[in-house]
């Protein structure tokens, strides 16, 4: 180890012009430093000059993900000016993750499905030293290197280092190195240019957190909190919903390419190389209403034609399925003008990747927030979140994500760090999620808010005594990042942090309290996710009803039910109390909604009937898995359900039947389905059960006479739910 290390350092290359107490290093392939190394240099140097770190230029002459790991560790644990960030410019490894899905927000495929597909893209391989990774073989054709996470690792995400992607492919109209030398003469630029965080622009696209309009008066009061600086009689925080135009595409490439505006959060549906922003067109009158009935046939009749069945007569079935007069359709309903029309309409309630030649599209907001699925996927051949960083506009970070997430994800944690002289890859290094990015400069930061703090300073010093001093700091994100260092360091009781929940008056600060009261599931966490579930604002309410389906303990059915029952739970909240509800006995919720729901202060009009209605719902989704598992563990259900009610349980458990769970993984004797069960319980880190789980998983992963296999999940699910 000591020759492998010795001979990785050989290959570094120091650039340094002033002292400094932290690092920062560079990795680049050697063709890619070869082809761009002025544009290197100088971005090394502004880093050096602005941001004062001492800059590390790691040549990557091994192509070997372990190799670069091991040069980023030593560097970053060396006495003097250790790194505390790296960025991955050009042709570095990309390490594919597997088994650690339960380090993703939502990602849970079936991994025997293609490897290319069945895994995550992630740099948290390179960035956090306590995650360990076993090599399990590349591809031939793609710079893809895949590793399984070990059950002797830690479980969770604590990066060491904040990270960045600049991953510039070839294209017809540029190559790699072109883009790359450009993007870096923009990163400089725009980093010489020290401007203050001034103007944020954030907007919501079709179905993303059930549309909910109370999350998105919250999101803005939050962002208040987060950015006090932005306060005041002058209007510097602005909206867009996908309902105000439709088509609201160029509505919203018009705002993105505003010169004033410095940051940008994008709410909406996503893959790698789309954008979903508007659905159907709402329907205003009766003409609309008639071209909406004639495309969508149309869509049906273009459909059969494209799998060879006779279109002729599927017309003449749906016109008489929807009571169509034949003229509606007119005499060829397949004419190349129609086609095209129905697909522009199409193709203009979304943005893709072609669309920023089309239209000429160059964002000029310096960092953007990309929170959907896949658009931070830098391992294909492009991305949404690279072609925003790779034009000749101002955008040099996205924080994006490689595979699909969470829509109820905690996307804005320490987002006001930026504005108070924390940089980008901190937003990133604090998400604690394996799909989580940045496309571009991490280092990126905005001119500092007078009252700002060094959050590089603070993360490497890690003082005890700063942060319980931050506590009281006028900033709600520095509070909140002294709660979360304070709580790793296990200087705050559960007993502390309800106190902190109940004061304070910033809705992020008790989000914060809240999450790291799930870190210990105590008594404690009981009353605060009571309370919390019945907050002001509506994030640490929606978190809150995820926390009482995440736990399960029967003291938290009154407060379901009073959400259950009231009139005007946010659209978000109420699709999450109906999952809720799925995790609780049937018997209970019906008993107390009973309780509740005949008190008199109840008052509905025609209170009988939605008596009836409300209850029903509450008994079919108590029921939703109950009678599957009990299929399962009597033996009753055939290999295919088996598997499949067992992967349920990842996304909800009905905790009540953890015991018989439990006997059942113990007695069934069958390996394969111990070890999908182990892995779905291990989700489960909250639950009132966890204790009985993780006892249970420590003592199989010590039982000689089981499988390796078996043993090694038991371990991994051990280690997930005991780890905090």
């Amino acid at each position: 180890m000591k020759k492998l290390l010795l001979s990785v350092l050989t290959c570094l290359a120091f650039t340094v012009q002033i002292a400094a107490r932290n690092g920062f290093a560079i990795v680049i392939d050697s063709v890619s430093y070869q082809e761009a190394r002025p544009e290197v240099d100088a971005y090394a140097r502004a880093i050096e000059r602005l941001h004062g770190l001492k800059v590390y230029t790691v040549i990557d002459r091994w192509q070997v993900p372990d190799s670069i790991r091991a040069t980023l560790k030593h560097l970053h644990e060396q006495k003097s000016e250790p790194i505390v960030g790296t960025v991955f410019v050009g042709d570095i490894p990309i390490v594919m993750v597997r088994d650690a899905q339960h380090l993703t927000s939502a990602f849970k495929m079936n991994q025997k499905n293609d490897r290319r597909e069945s895994s995550v893209p992630s740099d948290r391989f390179y960035d956090d030293f306590g995650l360990q990774f076993k090599f399990q073989g590349k591809d031939e054709d793609k710079p893809y290197f895949y590793y399984s996470l070990t059950p002797q690792s830690s479980q969770k995400i604590y990066p060491d280092l904040y990270s960045g992607r600049i991953r510039p492919t070839d294209t017809p109209e540029s190559s790699r190195y072109q883009k790359l030398r450009e993007y870096l003469t923009k990163a400089v630029r725009e980093k010489e240019r020290q401007r203050a965080l001034g103007q944020l622009f954030f907007f919501s696209g079709h179905g993303y957190i059930s549309e909910s309009k109370t999350a998105r008066m919250d999101e803005k009061a939050a962002y208040f909190e987060h950015f006090p600086s932005l306060a005041g009689r002058t209007n510097r925080i602005s909206y867009m919903d996908h309902t105000d135009h439709n088509p609201v595409k160029e509505h919203l490439m018009n705002e993105m390419m505003r010169t004033d505006l410095d940051l940008a959060i994008l709410h909406h549906h996503g893959y790698f190389d789309t954008e979903y922003l508007n659905g159907t067109a709402p329907i205003r009158t009766v003409r609309e209403a008639k071209e909406f009935i004639i495309r969508n046939v149309r869509m049906h009749v273009e459909e059969a034609r494209e799998r060879g069945r006779n279109y002729d007569s599927l017309r003449v079935v749906l016109e008489k399925r929807f009571d169509l007069p034949s003229t509606w359709l007119g005499d060829n309903p397949l004419a190349d003008s129609l086609r095209i029309a129905d697909s522009t309409l199409v193709a203009n309630e979304d943005l893709h990747l072609e669309d920023f030649k089309i239209f000429g599209y160059r964002p000029n907001v310096p960092v953007v927030v990309i929170d959907a699925c896949f658009c931070g996927s830098f391992h294909q051949d492009d991305c949404i979140a690279n072609e925003y960083i790779f034009q000749p506009g101002s955008t040099v970070a996205v924080i994006a994500n490689t595979v699909n997430a969470l829509q109820d994800k905690w996307y804005d944690r320490f987002i006001g760090l930026t504005a108070q002289g924390g940089c980008v890859g901190d937003v990133v290094r604090f998400s604690n999620l394996l799909e989580s990015h940045v496309i571009g400069d991490p280092t990126f930061r905005f001119a500092p808010v007078p009252g700002s703090v060094d959050v590089d300073g603070l993360l490497l010093q890690n003082k005890v005594s700063s942060w319980k001093k931050l506590l009281k700091s006028p900033l709600p994100d520095v509070q909140s990042l002294a709660i979360e260092q304070l709580r790793r360091a296990g200087a705050l009781s559960s007993a502390d942090l309800l106190r902190i929940y109940r004061e304070s008056p910033y809705g992020v600060v008790r989000l914060e309290a809240l999450m790291a009261l799930s870190a210990t599931p105590d008594d404690h966490f009981i009353t605060a996710v009571t309370e919390a579930s019945q907050d002001a604002y509506e994030l640490v309410q929606r978190q809150a009803i995820r926390f009482i389906a995440k736990n399960g303990d029967r003291r938290l059915i009154p407060a379901l039910i009073r959400l259950s029952i009231a009139n005007n739970t946010s659209d978000r909240c109420n699709f999450n109390v109906m999952t809720a509800l799925a995790c609780f006995p049937k018997e209970d919720l019906l008993a107390e909604f009973d309780r509740q729901f005949d008190a008199p202060s109840v008052q509905y009009l025609d209170k009988n009937n939605l008596r009836g209605k409300i209850r029903n719902t509450i008994a079919h989704s108590a029921d939703r898995l109950t009678t599957d598992i009990d299929k399962v563990v009597k033996g009753e259900a055939s290999e295919k359900d088996r598997t499949f009610t067992i992967r349920a349980l990842r996304n909800t458990l009905p905790h009540h039947k953890v015991p018989e769970l439990l006997v059942y993984l113990q007695d069934c004797g069958d390996g394969n389905t111990q070890i999908l069960l182990l892995e779905a319980l291990g989700w489960h880190t909250v639950s009132c059960h966890a204790a009985d789980i993780a006892a249970t998983a420590l003592k199989m992963s010590e039982d000689a006479s089981l499988p390796d296999t078996v043993r090694q999940e038991a371990l991994k699910t051990y280690r997930r739910i005991h780890e905090k």
